[in-house]
């Protein structure tokens, strides 16, 4: 079995198209489009990967302006992604606008420069990393039935 540095567990809950992700005894509620059944109340999936780009980005310069002692007084991040219109299962593009406030703008670019040379974050994204699929059936179990998973095998 494969040790990972982190990890993410994401159940199914009652709530049809709605999850609740759990890492570090931490928990958060997670939907499904409306488009797929979800209520779109609580995060969705391809914000999650928006935020996990901008948090990265705001912790790594907030971080390396500290080691810097340079006078950044807050920083911000705006991230956005566009589908590819051609194949859906994929982003065109995730574009990242950071803010800076406090410093001037070659050393934004330089605290930018060294978020982006240092998050595994920023790096899988921009370079496109090697995601693996493992896929394990197991025997119903009527204790995990109920509303959250509506196919006709499960009723």
């Amino acid at each position: 079995m494969t040790t990972y540095d982190d990890s993410v567990t994401v159940t199914t809950t009652r709530t049809a198209g709605r999850f609740l992700a759990e890492a570090r005894e931490q928990f958060l509620v997670t939907d499904s489009t409306g488009g797929r059944g979800g209520l779109g109340q609580a995060w969705l999936a391809g914000e999650l990967l928006l935020a996990s780009l901008g948090t990265c980005a705001v912790s790594s310069i907030t971080h390396f302006a500290r080691e810097e002692e340079a006078a950044l007084d807050d920083v911000e991040t705006s991230v956005g992604y566009i589908r590819d219109a051609s194949d859906p299962t994929r982003y065109e593009e995730v574009a990242l606008s950071v803010t800076t406030w406090g410093v001037d703008q070659e050393t934004a670019q330089r605290l930018t420069r060294l978020y982006t040379e240092n998050c595994p974050v920023y790096g899988t994204i921009s370079r496109g990393g090697k995601v693996t699929v493992a896929v394990e059936a197991r025997p119903g179990d009527p204790a995990r039935r109920g509303p959250g998973v509506a196919g006709i095998a499960a009723r």
